[in-house]
């Protein structure tokens, strides 16, 4: 009995479809490329394929677009650039993201190496038409998949300048200070604060710091100390030692961003600014 109730059922299964062919098709998330980055928002072109899109070049989008399954806070629609093609449709949307309201739940599961995103909503063209859209990508971070169009760093870091004092024979002690601004709405805590003071091509002093935390939506000044060997500051700096002044120089640094569980996300800083000696 059990084997003809099978034989009868096994046809009318095989007919009635599953719910993986009622979805929409998905397409796929492909670059992320960072254009603007200033104190209070970033602008980014999101770069995606889609099986479907609406009439027309321009069109607008209603819905979501998270990384890490958490929400972004976004307006209530986005631009999207459209470009039919025989593998199906280029769909560039055009994101505006104010950093203070990037929600805290973010911090705590973005992957430091790489970035979860998906988009799902409607897109709206010409003549009232419209596409669902589903994608989803993870863009590895560090290679062409998410990129700044721009140096980002002058935005958010600054480099006061270095001062070396207290000058002997065989070494020269002093202070730079650095300037990281925090625009979200909590603290960043950072592990740690690898930095060193270059004079053209010659690197004339390096350190750490340790255990640091960035206050949220201010400028966070840091303090770092420097000692220099006198004749590599000699050499580097020439007759600015000799007389007490300033010379270009620049700070490098390693920042060391706590995310996740236990995870560490690091962001590099090039900074330009001066080195005064005083004798």
């Amino acid at each position: 009995m059990r084997r003809v109730l099978l034989t009868l059922l096994l046809p009318l299964t095989l007919a009635l479809p599953s719910r993986a062919d009622e979805r929409a098709p998905c397409g796929t998330v492909d670059a992320l490329e960072v254009t603007s980055l200033t104190r209070t928002k970033l602008t980014a072109f999101l770069r995606t394929s889609l099986p479907e899109a609406a009439a027309g070049g321009r069109q607008t989008f209603a819905g979501e677009i998270a990384v890490a399954n958490t929400p972004l806070a976004l307006g209530p629609s986005l631009t999207a650039m459209v470009q039919p093609g025989p593998g199906g449709n280029s769909v560039v949307f055009l994101v505006d993201l104010d950093l203070a309201k990037i929600p805290q739940a973010l911090l705590s599961r973005v992957h430091p190496v790489a970035l979860d995103v998906t988009v799902k909503g409607t897109l709206r063209g010409e003549g009232g038409t419209q596409a669902p859209v589903c994608s989803a990508g993870v863009l590895k971070i560090g290679t062409p998949e998410v990129r700044a169009s721009a140096p980002m760093g002058g935005a958010l870091a600054g480099f006061s300048g270095a001062r070396f004092t207290g000058m002997t024979l065989t070494e020269v002690q002093g202070n730079a200070t650095a300037t990281i601004y925090n625009p979200l709405s909590f603290p960043l805590d950072v592990k740690d604060l690898v930095y060193s003071v270059w004079v053209g091509d010659r690197r004339i002093a390096e350190g750490e710091r340790h255990g640091l935390r960035l206050h949220p939506g201010r400028d966070n000044a840091i303090e770092l100390p420097i000692n220099a060997s006198s004749a590599d500051l000699l050499s580097a700096l020439g007759s600015a030692v000799a007389g007490g002044g300033h010379v270009a120089g620049r700070l490098v640094a390693r920042v060391s961003v706590r995310v996740g569980r236990d995870q560490i996300l690091t962001v590099p800083l090039d900074l330009p600014g001066s080195v005064e000696v005083m004798r």
